[in-house]
């Protein structure tokens, strides 16, 4: 009943208040969410559940403004639109590490990994990012990136290493879906920052160390080492796990938003939205998290403006 003539059906969707509450008699179907509001897809949501207070407690106790990835991408979403941007028409590139993010639990639950949801509603996402989420792919793949962008559209790139917190509180690892035991989140963090203190030169490439099969390492361990000493006066493993992933989160940061990043862009004409923060891991069966440190809007006119506090 719900079928056009490719036999594509309709999909039930709801209207959210800036709040998130559904509101009250909004239920349609539709091929694709309605552009004009907040619309999410009623069979997305239907699974949709909260993690125990203990465990949001352990991670706000390292993050404080961390909320669920979910919440987050609904939150853009909403951000973005207030500033009269439709997602539907921004393209998206995501900067991730390559090493698993939790999927979702109310949907794909087989997959291992994929970014929130309530992000698919962006052009894209293009993949710009690789070990430990660094935009590995330059301004090459920056450029690329930006020439997909639609005649009437604009871009938004969303920079996003992770770390783990289980739920017993253990900052650098998780429990991984089919295994019992803790797995270190982001692996390639915790190998960089085990190089740094082991050795007291900087690391070179290409290398025994680092091949020139592992250039992405390298670049990692090589972004660590100037800080060196505040590693080692931290005394355990998880304290190391989150000076380290700021650093290199930070690093993109740099990146994307000076001068021979984004705006270098050959021929750049469009708005782009910058969006860095930290993806949080957690245990199988759980909600993963995710905090934000900047968010910036960049244009011909103004160049880059820091617009953190809008969003927050």
């Amino acid at each position: 009943m719900f079928r056009n003539g490719n036999n594509k059906p309709k999909k039930p969707y709801v209207l959210r208040t800036p709040d998130g509450a559904v509101v009250a008699g909004s239920l349609t179907f539709a091929y694709k969410a309605p552009k004009t509001g907040d619309w999410i897809e009623v069979m997305n949501e239907a699974k949709y559940y909260n993690n125990p207070f203990i465990y949001t407690d352990r991670v706000t106790a390292v993050y404080p403004n961390a909320i669920y990835a979910q919440d987050m991408g609904l939150k853009i979403k909403r951000f973005l639109k207030g500033l009269g941007y439709n997602p539907d028409d921004t393209l998206m590139s995501l900067s991730v590490c390559a090493d698993d993010i939790n999927a979702p639990n109310f949907l794909n639950v087989d997959n291992l990994g994929q970014h929130p949801l309530s992000l698919n509603n962006f052009l894209g996402p293009f993949m710009s990012g690789g070990l430990a989420g660094y935009p590995h792919t330059g301004i090459t793949g920056l450029g690329a990136y930006a020439s997909h962008v639609t005649d009437t559209g604009h871009l938004f790139v969303f920079n996003m290493p992770h770390i783990g917190i289980s739920s017993n509180g253990t900052v650098g690892s998780i429990i991984r879906r089919g295994q019992t035991g803790q797995n270190t989140s982001c692996g390639a963090v915790l190998a960089a920052v085990t190089w740094v203190l082991a050795n007291g030169s900087a690391p070179t490439f290409p290398s025994v160390a680092f091949p020139v099969n592992d250039y992405q390492q390298f670049f990692l361990t090589n972004a660590l080492f100037p800080t060196k000493a505040a590693l080692a006066a931290l005394t355990t493993t998880g304290e190391r796990m989150l000076a380290a992933t700021e650093t290199i989160r930070a690093a993109g940061e740099t990146f994307l938003t000076g001068a021979t990043g984004i705006e270098a862009i050959g021929g750049l004409s469009k708005d782009v939205f910058f969006c860095s923060g930290i993806f949080i891991n957690v245990d199988d069966g759980y909600l993963p998290y995710i905090t934000i440190s900047s968010f910036k809007k960049w244009t011909v006119a103004d160049g880059w403006v820091d617009i953190t506090a809008d969003f927050n």
